[in-house]
C-alpha cells in the first residue's frame, strides 16, 4: 500500500513537472513574437526572395554647369515704366524671431537596472538609449535570407520595446523629420552592434517599428537597407518593388551596387516614406558660429557678420541631394534669421522693392566665391543657407536658395526658383512695374533675379538664358 502511494506521488510529481514545462513551452512559443504581425512577417521572410537589378537615380542637371561666370556689363537699377507710379516703400523687415526651447540632454529612465545604457550625442543633444542583451544578433559573413529571417525572429522575440519606445520619444521631443529619424536609428544601431550588417538589420527592424516602409536586401557579403523617398533622391541607386522605388540611401553618389536579393511584401502598419522636408527645425542644442562677409555697396566695402547654429549646420551637411523644393522651402536657424535682419535692416531702410532686391542680389552675387560642386566636393551637393554661409565656395543653386531665404526673411515677398538645363536662378513677384525679363508661374508674372550673374540687377538674365523657355519652376513654399 505504501509502495503504491509512493509511486502515485512520484507519478503525480513528474506529471506536474511535465505539465509546467509544457505550459512554459507554450507560453514561450506564444510570446516569442510580441505582435501577431511579427509572426506573419517572419513566415513571409522564410519564403523565396527574388533578385532585383539596380537602376541609377537621375541627375539633377541635363548639362554641365558653367565653371566661369559672366559679369553684367553694367550694374543697373531698372527704372519704372510709368513716372506716375509712386515708388512703393518696403514694409519693415519682419521682427526678430523668439528663440524656441532647444534640448541639450534627454534622459529617459530605464524600466530595469539590468538593461544596458548607451550614451551618445545627437547633433549636440546628449542621449541615453537603453537596450537589452536579448537584442544581440550575428550577421558577419555568408549572408542569406535564412540568416536575415532568423535575425528578424531574434529581434522580434527580444526585449526591444524599451529601445523603440525611447527612439519614438526622442523623435517627437526633438521634432525630427524622416531623414533625422533615419540618422538617429543608424547612429544608435552603429553604437550597439559590432558590424555594419548587424547595424543595418537593426535599423531595418527599428524603422519598421517606427512606421517606415523599410526593406532589407543582401548580397553574399553585405546587407543593404532600402527606403522609399518622398520626392526625389538624385544620383542614388534604387530598386523597383511592385512599382515603387526603394533607394539604397547609404550609397548616395557612390556608384554601382549590382543586383540584390530582397522581398517585395510589406510589414503591416509600416507605410511611411522617408520625408526630407524641414517645415519646422529640429530642436537641436544651439552652438553659435559667426562668419564675416564683405561686399561693396555705394562704392564702399561693407562688412557684415552672420551667425548660424553649427549643430543645424551638421544636420544640413548630412543631406544627400533631394528635391529642390526641400532646400527652397526649408526653415533655418533663428541665429541666421535674426543676424540677417540685424545686418540688412539699416541697408534697406526707405528703399523701394526693386532697390531692396538689388541690395540683396548684390550681396549674394559678390560676398561668396564661385565654384561648381564637382570641384569643391567631387559630387553634386545642394546647400541650405547655413552651408552657403559656412563653405568657402558656392554655385548657382546654392545662391538661389540663399537669396530666396533672404527675400522671404527681409521682404516677405513671393519668389520661385527657375531651373534651366544647366543653371538655377530665381524670379520675384514685384508690385512695381519694371523693365526687364519676366517668367510666368501659374499665370502670375515674376521678374528674373539671378544671384549668380555678377553685378546684374533685377530683371537681368544671363545672355544665354535671355528669352529662354527651357526652364521649370521650383516651388519655394512661399508663393500664394
Amino acid at each position: 500500500m505504501r509502495l503504491l502511494l509512493f509511486l502515485m506521488f512520484i507519478f503525480s510529481s513528474l506529471f506536474a513537472q511535465s505539465y509546467e514545462e509544457y505550459l512554459r513551452a507554450q507560453e514561450q512559443a506564444f510570446s516569442s513574437f510580441k505582435e501577431a504581425r511579427d509572426k506573419e512577417f517572419s513566415e513571409f521572410l522564410n519564403k523565396e526572395w527574388k533578385a532585383y537589378k539596380e537602376a541609377q537615380g537621375e541627375r539633377a542637371y541635363d548639362e554641365k554647369k558653367p565653371e566661369v561666370l559672366p559679369k553684367a556689363p553694367k550694374k543697373k537699377i531698372l527704372s519704372q515704366k510709368k513716372k506716375e507710379v509712386i515708388k512703393k516703400q518696403i514694409i519693415a523687415p519682419l521682427p526678430p524671431k523668439k528663440k524656441e526651447q532647444v534640448y541639450k540632454k534627454i534622459v529617459i529612465l530605464p524600466p530595469s537596472e539590468n538593461i544596458k545604457t548607451l550614451y551618445t550625442k545627437f547633433f549636440g543633444v546628449d542621449l541615453q538609449i537603453h537596450h537589452d542583451k536579448s537584442m544581440a544578433i550575428s550577421m558577419k559573413k555568408n549572408i542569406s535570407k535564412d540568416k536575415i529571417a532568423s535575425a528578424w525572429d531574434s529581434l522580434a522575440g527580444s526585449e526591444y520595446e524599451t529601445t523603440i519606445r525611447e527612439l519614438k520619444i526622442i523623435s517627437k521631443t526633438l521634432r525630427l523629420n524622416g531623414w533625422a529619424d533615419y540618422l538617429l536609428v543608424k547612429q544608435v544601431a552603429s553604437a550597439i552592434y559590432s558590424n555594419t550588417n548587424e547595424a543595418n538589420i537593426f535599423s531595418w527592424f527599428a524603422l519598421l517599428k517606427m512606421g517606415y516602409d523599410a526593406h532589407i536586401s543582401y548580397q553574399s557579403h553585405k546587407v543593404i537597407l532600402l527606403l522609399p523617398i518622398e520626392g526625389n533622391l538624385y544620383n542614388t541607386i534604387y530598386y523597383t518593388l511592385k512599382g515603387k522605388k526603394y533607394y539604397a540611401v547609404d550609397y548616395y553618389a557612390k556608384g554601382k551596387i549590382g543586383s540584390i536579393m530582397t522581398y517585395d511584401n510589406g510589414y503591416k502598419g509600416a507605410n511611411a516614406s522617408l520625408d526630407f522636408s524641414i517645415t519646422h527645425l529640429p530642436l537641436f542644442a544651439e552652438s553659435k558660429e559667426d562668419k564675416r562677409l564683405i561686399f561693396r555697396i555705394n562704392e564702399k566695402n561693407k562688412a557684415i557678420v552672420l551667425s548660424y547654429n553649427t549643430n543645424m549646420l551638421r544636420f544640413f551637411q548630412s543631406y544627400p541631394q533631394v528635391s529642390y523644393e526641400n532646400y527652397f522651402s526649408s526653415a533655418e536657424s533663428i541665429l541666421l534669421s535674426n543676424s540677417i535682419k540685424k545686418s540688412f535692416a539699416p541697408l534697406l531702410k526707405d528703399k523701394g522693392q526693386n532697390e531692396a532686391l538689388d541690395v540683396i542680389l548684390n550681396f549674394v552675387q559678390n560676398a561668396f566665391a564661385y565654384q561648381v560642386d564637382d570641384q569643391q566636393f567631387s559630387m553634386e551637393k545642394v546647400m541650405f543657407p547655413s552651408e552657403t554661409i559656412f563653405y568657402p565656395y558656392s554655385d548657382c543653386e546654392d545662391r538661389a536658395i540663399l537669396f530666396t531665404y533672404m527675400v522671404k526673411t527681409l521682404l516677405n515677398m513671393e519668389i520661385v526658383g527657375v531651373k534651366y538645363p544647366n543653371h538655377m536662378a530665381t524670379a520675384v513677384r514685384i508690385d512695381e512695374d519694371l523693365e526687364g525679363d519676366y517668367i510666368k508661374a501659374e499665370n502670375v508674372k515674376y521678374i528674373i533675379a539671378d544671384p549668380t550673374y555678377i553685378n546684374a540687377g533685377i530683371g537681368m538674365s544671363m545672355p544665354q538664358f535671355k528669352g529662354s523657355t527651357s526652364y521649370s519652376i521650383v516651388s519655394t513654399g512661399g508663393e500664394k
